[in-house]
């Protein structure tokens, strides 16, 4: 799915840094559409809280939308929190669909090695889960990664949230849940 696609894209993981631990916000980060807590960036070191782009895109039926995408980046770019959504006219948010859509943002790792899908929760619905390892090229040098990641369907929006780590960091599946977790969409 192209909505994963670009999610990857964009990123330009770089070079890590020297293990880390996460600390998360004292409060949440609000967005017009959902409101989430992200880690702290390290003053001085990453970019100064979450930054929000967007991207036109072509649903594979053929219908313009767009995708919402709110990255925080820590450790040069070596980890990345993310939650994305756009509006897809009969999104389905059955197992399958969902599946198809995990499926396509694995595309983007090289060598990927998922672990199992499993059934999760998203804002407090039900959603589907996976974590993989694998490798990302950004120009010359290639990069090991642990992505963690959860999508879920409410109503016409397709919801997702990733946490891509460089496995030189200590970013954990615990701090990919804790900022799952903390995800609220209105």
């Amino acid at each position: 799915m192209k909505l994963l696609r670009l999610t990857l894209a964009f990123l330009g993981l770089t070079a890590a840094a020297a293990a880390q631990n996460i600390e998360f916000a004292a409060t949440p980060y609000e967005a017009p559409a959902f409101s989430a807590t992200f880690p702290s960036p390290d003053p001085g070191k990453d970019k100064p809280g979450v930054s929000y782009s967007f991207d036109d895109i072509t649903t594979k039926a053929g219908t313009p939308t767009k995708l919402h995408n709110y990255t925080l980046s820590l450790y040069n770019d070596a980890d990345a929190f993310l939650v994305l959504y756009c509006d897809i006219a009969n999104a389905r948010g059955d197992v399958a669909a969902l599946d198809r859509m995990l499926d396509g943002a694995l595309t983007q790792l090289d060598n990927a090695k998922p672990g199992p899908k499993t059934d999760s929760t998203l804002s407090g619905l039900p959603a589907r889960a996976v974590a993989a390892t694998g490798s990302y090229t950004h120009g010359q040098t290639t990069f090991n990664v642990t992505a963690y990641e959860r999508i879920m369907v409410q109503n016409s929006r397709v919801w997702q949230a990733i946490v891509i780590c460089d496995q030189t960091t200590s970013c954990t599946e615990t701090d990919a849940n804790k900022f799952f977790n903390s995800i609220k969409v209105r």
